[in-house]
């Protein structure tokens, strides 16, 4: 007893020490705790707000550059549509380039000129934004920044304005440029990580931003209806109403919500080019002090505690060991025969066949469902030998290779062997066995598991049927697709010669359409030309009148013969069957050039003799991509180029126009590039065509000669 007594106020004393101990040590700890908090606080709001005026001040300078460009002062001096297109084109790469959400120009009225959002459903183009104070300073010759709610966007942003100078001598300003950052990325970036709350206020209190969207575009006080009815007219932040977030200021550093839960507050300013706007931190009192208490109560607790009953845990610690000692032993032996039963449990129970051999391969263990499987009592199967349940081939296998091997290694893994039922059915199986040792190392008994695969092989079998049918059937497929390929190859054989023969018969015909218009219709029309002459010069003295009518339909005659000749040369250009390509080319090239206001340039080597039909075929094609380029290209300056080189000759015709796009899936090759590409390909050619919008067509055309018919003569 005394003993007790004393060990009890042994133990009260060293609980009031360490508790009086743990008090002091907590108290000093905690306001050491709160302030290095708070300075970390502060020091993280500091660089939050350094990196926040960073963030909406780092376009001034884009946007100072956007306003000298040339394009941009073109558009406001020459109003024009390449000056627009230009202008929009820049805008267009600023805005991808820089990640904004638009950029356009604005001209001394404010009115939207150029907008890289001039395509968008809330396209700038047209709008008035002369009352944004962004475009008045600028116009004053300053710079500015802005931040706003977009009146037809519907989206904030932060605005950077520059004037743009018409001529630096005089210095007078023609416009405004402007860009629009989004502020949303701010938010995502440096406000959401945020586990407090951040609050981004303009200077008479509204939310602009906010890590807590419910927030944005609320008041952090009421307003009187004056500032309200200023704040509307302004039309910086939409048309209202909003709604005061319900905090109130109890302290310079402690703010209260609507529904009295406390926060820290700091503010900072932001920026000299945001005057009046801030910065507010507010932090939840009650979580602080969670934060800050309770990490260091359960530490102090824990050791007031640890040493306040340590002195009874030693009283009783002798006795204990004994009797725990005792307790373990029971409760070992417990748990074994516990463990023993749920193993024999799930031997027996689990639905495969298990087994288990000694190292004569005499069975002493089987599991429920391998009896079951096997149709045989239990006591017909223990000390049975393993391989009696085999057939003959996997008893041979077990009994030479697979036991010798297990007992020697102690471990098999998948071995076939089909297994005898009592019923006298087959089934085949995967077998895997582990070995089970003594304290020497010596195997005593294996632990086997059997997998029946029955289905497994006749699935197996039924697969490799379907592959072999499958295998005959695709050998045969192929078969009959190497004939229809064949029978294809001949019908387009043949469809190529029929469209030979067919241009052949057009160029024939065409050869003998001019002929009849020069050698006939142009001897008639120049028998009537000398007829009409001859009665003009008749009537020179007889009658004013009727020589005037005569001497209009000599005129009228010798246009005709013009046409006549003119058809005749397109039909056929005689020059072509006398001089050949070359000069064929060259006298079309410099018709093209009388025709038209289009600078035409032939370029050509030293071209041997051969086949007609190449050469019409490439006369053909430079005439057709020629009247392409004039018709649709708006170009100024077609080159023709005729080159040779080992493999053939290379016809080139080359523009300076507009292009199109050949990728585009809406481009649809009009009549006269398939009847180009028609053509080279009968000539056993290659026609390509090279062309991007703004930059120009190219038409290649690759013909091989062979052997030439006469290398010696130029055509």
């Amino acid at each position: 007893m005394r003993l007790r007594l004393i060990i009890i106020i042994l133990s009260v004393f060293a609980f009031l020490s360490a508790s009086a101990g743990g008090w002091l040590y907590y108290y000093s700890y905690r306001e050491a705790v709160f302030e290095k908090r708070e300075s970390d606080a502060r020091a993280n709001l500091n660089l939050l707000a350094r990196q926040v005026s960073m963030h909406l001040s780092e376009h001034v300078k884009p946007v100072k550059t956007l306003s000298v460009t040339k394009e941009v002062v073109n558009a406001l001096k020459h109003t024009n549509l390449e000056s627009i297109y230009r202008a929009n084109k820049l805008l267009d790469l600023f805005a991808a380039t820089m990640d904004l959400d638009v950029a356009y120009l604005l001209d001394r009225e404010g009115i939207t000129l150029c907008s890289s959002n001039r395509n968008a459903a809330d396209s700038f183009v047209g709008k008035d934004f002369s009352f944004r104070p962004y475009y008045q300073n600028a116009l004053q010759g300053k710079g500015a920044t802005y931040l706003a709610l977009g009146t037809t966007s519907n989206k904030r942003g932060v605005y950077f304005s520059h004037p743009v100078i018409g001529s630096k001598r005089k210095g007078q300003i023609i416009g405004v440029a402007v860009i629009k950052a989004s502020v949303e990325f701010l938010e995502s970036t440096l406000m959401m990580d945020q586990e407090e709350i951040l609050l981004f206020c303009n200077p008479i209190g509204l939310i602009f931003m906010s890590n807590v969207p419910e927030y944005r575009f609320k008041l952090m006080h009421p307003l009187t209806e004056d500032v309200l009815n200023l704040l509307v007219g302004s039309r910086q932040f939409g048309n209202g109403p909003w709604a005061w977030a319900g905090f109130k200021r109890k302290s310079n550093d402690k703010m209260i919500d609507s529904s009295g839960k406390g926060f820290l507050c700091t503010v900072l300013p932001i920026s000299e080019n945001y005057p009046d706007w801030h910065l507010i931190h507010l932090r939840d009192q009650k979580k602080i002090h969670k934060d800050v208490t309770q990490p260091l109560i359960q530490l102090i607790g824990s050791i007031v505690i640890s040493v306040s009953i340590l002195a009874g845990i030693l009283v009783f610690i002798l006795y204990r060991m004994a009797s725990n000692e005792l307790v373990r032993r029971r409760e070992v032996e417990k748990k074994l025969k516990e463990s023993e039963q749920r193993y024999r449990e799930i031997y027996h129970k689990t639905p495969v066949m298990l087994h288990s051999i000694d190292t004569e391969a005499r069975i002493i263990h089987v599991s429920d469902h391998w009896v079951e499987v096997m149709g045989y009592r239990r006591s017909e199967v223990i000390g049975e030998h393993l391989t009696r349940f085999f057939t003959e081939e996997s008893k041979n296998f077990a009994n030479k290779i697979n036991l010798p091997k297990f007992f020697s290694t102690g471990f098999c893994k998948d071995i076939p062997y089909t297994y005898v039922k009592k019923s006298g059915e087959t089934m085949d199986t995967l077998l895997s066995c582990c070995a089970l040792r003594g304290g020497h190392g010596k195997i005593l008994r294996s632990l086997a598991v059997s997998v029946d695969i029955s289905d497994k092989n006749l699935v197996q079998k039924d697969l490799e049927k379907a592959k072999e049918a499958l295998s005959k059937y695709s050998l045969d497929l192929e078969k009959q697709v190497r004939q229809r390929t064949a029978q294809l190859e001949i019908a387009q054989a043949k469809l190529k010669n029929l469209s030979k023969n067919i241009i052949a018969s057009q160029e024939r015909e065409k050869e003998l359409i001019a002929r009849e218009l020069h050698d006939h219709l142009g001897q008639v029309l120049t028998a009537l030309r000398i007829d009409a002459f001859w009665i003009k010069k008749y009537l020179l003295s007889i009658d004013a009148k009727a020589y005037s009518r005569a001497d209009q339909m000599g005129a009228l005659i010798e246009g005709t013969i013009q046409d006549v000749r003119q058809m005749a040369y397109r039909l056929r250009p005689r020059v072509l069957d006398d001089l050949g390509l070359v000069d064929a080319l060259e006298s079309m090239v410099l018709e093209f050039e009388k025709r038209s206001n289009v600078s035409c340039v032939f370029q050509h080597d030293e071209i041997p003799v051969f086949d007609k039909a190449i050469a019409t075929a490439l006369y053909r094609i430079c005439q057709e991509a020629m009247t392409n380029a004039l018709r649709h290209s708006n170009a100024t300056t077609i080159i023709v180029k005729l080159n040779i080189d080992t493999k053939g000759i290379i016809l080139i015709i080359e523009d300076d126009g507009v292009g199109f796009d050949l990728g585009n899936p809406g481009t649809v090759p009009g009549i006269g590039l398939e009847s180009m590409t028609e053509r080279a390909g009968l000539a056993g050619g290659k026609l390509t065509i090279y062309s991007e919008p703004g930059k120009g067509t190219q038409i290649s055309c690759k013909v091989s000669l062979g052997d030439y018919n006469d290398k010696s003569t130029a055509c």
